[in-house]
């Protein structure tokens, strides 16, 4: 997703100029060239740009800009929606100060190949944002049945999730446990003593870093960085 959000940003500039100068029409045009050039695709968008004194969007700069789109997808990362909030903006610089928001239905890889989304909630400086994500427990229940089977030579008859991070396989004659870890390619995978096996990774064209995984209730709690930055283009 790299560049995409500067051209979304620039475009948002583009409708805020046209509004002062009563050309709004003309602005929105160029929105839509600009966006399908840049291969971002979304069902619906609305993109607000604001400044005080509303003539600094002539320079490039603007106090506030919100992103909200449904059915997101830029090159191969797909989302189901953006609500996103950039502070302090400068499009020449290509910078932010603060983004927060969320990324909801976000794409996730995981090692059975299923289809799988989750949420990301995101806040903090642009340059390193605190991103959480949210992973349900029985889709971690899911992928370890699909891809674990094989691995431990048995039909896996359930799996738990325990604070802070363990995960068990529970077979008819005996449990496996393992932590989950962020390893080193930067996917959430399961560590045992039959190895480290991947479970769930993002696109890596979306530029968020995992840090650390913990068990949140039913579900994973995933920490990481998002670099708006790249987001922007920078």
């Amino acid at each position: 997703m790299r560049g995409c959000l500067f051209v979304l940003l620039a475009a948002a500039l583009l409708i805020s100029v046209g509004a002062w100068f009563g050309s709004p029409l003309l602005a929105s045009t160029v929105l839509g060239v600009t966006l399908q050039n840049a291969g971002f695709v979304s069902d619906r968008m609305t993109i607000t740009a604001s400044a005080e004194p509303p003539p600094k969007l002539l320079l490039g700069r603007a106090d506030r800009v919100e992103i909200d789109a449904s059915g997101v997808s830029f090159r191969t990362f797909h989302a189901g929606s953006l609500d996103l909030v950039l502070t302090d903006v400068d499009l020449m610089a290509r910078t932010a100060d603060e983004i927060s928001g969320t990324v909801t239905d976000a794409s996730v890889k995981t090692a059975d190949g299923v289809a799988t989304n989750a949420d990301v909630t995101i806040d903090g400086p642009a340059t390193g944002a605190d991103a959480r994500i949210v992973v349900a427990g029985a889709t971690i229940d899911r992928v370890v049945r699909s891809t674990f089977e094989d691995e431990v030579g048995v039909a896996i008859t359930r799996t738990e999730l325990a604070a802070p991070d363990i995960l068990r396989i529970i077979t008819p004659n005996a449990t496996l446990e393992g932590r989950l870890v962020v390893d080193a390619t930067g996917a959430i995978a399961l560590s045992t003593r039959l190895g480290v096996s991947p479970i769930l990774s993002f696109d890596r064209s979306f530029p968020l870093r995992l840090r650390s995984v913990r068990v949140d209730g039913d579900d994973l709690r995933i920490d990481g960085t998002l670099d708006a930055i790249a987001l922007l283009g920078g």
